[in-house]
């Protein structure tokens, strides 16, 4: 695979959201220009098209003004903002209904007073649930509730390094524990694992991390985001039963030179 440098142009990014308008039918609001905020809404729109291929109904929710708002800050209230509703029916007969926020604050799944931002959560609520006790200026925090939290993905316009896929793992660890202990049981789930979407290439020694972790945990490691053959095979049908689910591991192979 041809590796690129983590940089696209702001044109590209808005084709791309142009297309992400133009499918779900809505107006997008006005957003920040900057690039990493454009590579957040991608890696977003890759989310939703994932529970698309896994047979999902995607319904916009929260339109404002009748447009479609990105939070592109971890501040602010969600209810101000716009999200999706995916539903599809499960094998009990019953519809399995989620919401996908946009930079929503998690709670951890440890302390109640502990909170982390996320750039795409996924939540069985659409009822985020609201403090004034985080702040010292008595400030509303919007929060999905540790209960709500189904998954979740970071997107990273970052050249994958080291420190930064181990600080992904502490955060699994802090909203999603059984998703990085073995000894936990883990029901069939197609809701994709916890995730590290970036825009830049895999070196040979991050490549090495990204196989060691997705075979320890239920985690995936996205990188080269950028390139059109790295979306293709995100969004392929093979790409996607390679991906890790609450309910299975990663089944990519291990690509190095001296293993070929």
């Amino acid at each position: 695979m041809k590796k690129t440098t983590p940089f696209k142009a702001p044109l590209d990014f808005e084709k791309e959201l142009t297309e992400f308008s133009n499918k779900y039918k809505v107006l997008l609001a006005d957003h920040s220009k900057r690039i990493s905020d454009y590579f957040e809404m991608s890696c977003y729109n890759f989310v939703i098209r994932y529970y698309e291929k896994k047979g999902y109904k995607l319904d916009v929710q929260n339109l404002q003004g009748g447009k479609f708002k990105f939070k592109c800050s971890p501040t602010g209230l969600l209810k101000n903002f716009s999200y999706f509703k995916a539903t599809k029916m499960n094998n009990k007969g019953t519809d399995d209904v989620v919401y996908i926020y946009h930079n929503a604050t998690a709670q951890s799944a440890f302390d109640e007073k502990v909170f982390t931002t996320p750039d795409i959560v996924v939540s069985t609520s659409n009822t985020p649930a609201e403090t004034k006790d985080y702040y010292a200026t008595k400030k509303t925090l919007s929060y999905i509730p540790k209960e709500h939290i189904v998954t979740f993905c970071e997107a990273k316009h970052l050249t994958p390094f080291p420190e930064l896929m181990v600080n992904f793992i502490g955060t699994v660890h802090e909203l999603k524990p059984n998703c990085v202990n073995n000894h936990e049981k883990h029901i069939d789930s197609e809701h994709i694992a916890p995730s590290l979407m970036m825009s830049g290439t895999f070196g040979k020694p991050t490549r090495r991390i990204q196989y060691s972790f997705e075979k320890r945990y239920y985690v995936n490691f996205f990188d080269n985001l950028f390139e059109n053959i790295s979306v293709r095979w995100f969004l392929s049908k093979y790409g996607i039963e390679q991906i890790a689910t609450l309910g299975k591991k990663c089944d990519k192979a291990p690509i190095f030179e001296e293993e070929k």
